[in-house]
């Protein structure tokens, strides 16, 4: 009366269970609480982070508007429950292009962020200014390793 036990495997909407020696990714999106986006910063090199504190908050947002006065107040993070994530995508020689934070996923084992670049097709028209393209997110903190993919 063994009905394949070996390849049973329960799904919940909280949990995953399985049989012992059996391995079952689970993947959880992470819904973005903020984000700030925009074409121009001080961050001139392609640039990826993960912020968990104040401090770390403080120095990003103060580069990300160097430039620009007078200069918005910097967002309250709470770092206990949150934590930021930040592409940058370094400098560019016009408009047109631009960076995005696609989707944030968590496995048993990291934070996966998922990043799409953009770039102007080769014939359009475009503002002929240096640009630094940048997306910032604020979601929920997690004590995993964050790792950047650009699919």
């Amino acid at each position: 009366m063994i009905l394949g036990i070996a390849a049973c495997i329960i799904l919940s909407a909280r949990n995953t269970f399985a049989l012992p020696g059996m391995r079952v990714e689970t993947e959880v999106n992470i819904r973005i609480e903020k984000e700030w986006k925009g074409r121009h910063c001080s961050y001139t090199k392609a640039t990826t982070l993960a912020i968990y504190s104040e401090d770390q908050w403080k120095e990003v947002w103060g580069k990300v508007y160097a430039l620009r006065l007078p200069r918005p107040e910097l967002p309250k993070i709470d770092f206990e429950k949150e934590m930021v994530v930040a592409v940058f995508m370094g400098e560019r020689p016009s408009g047109g292009y631009s960076i995005e934070i696609i989707n944030i996923v968590r496995t048993e084992e990291e934070i996966v962020v998922a990043v799409k670049e953009k770039e102007p097709p080769a014939d359009s028209l475009r503002t002929m200014a240096l640009t630094q393209p940048y997306h910032i997110v604020a979601v929920k903190r997690y004590f995993l390793p964050v790792k950047f993919q650009h699919p």
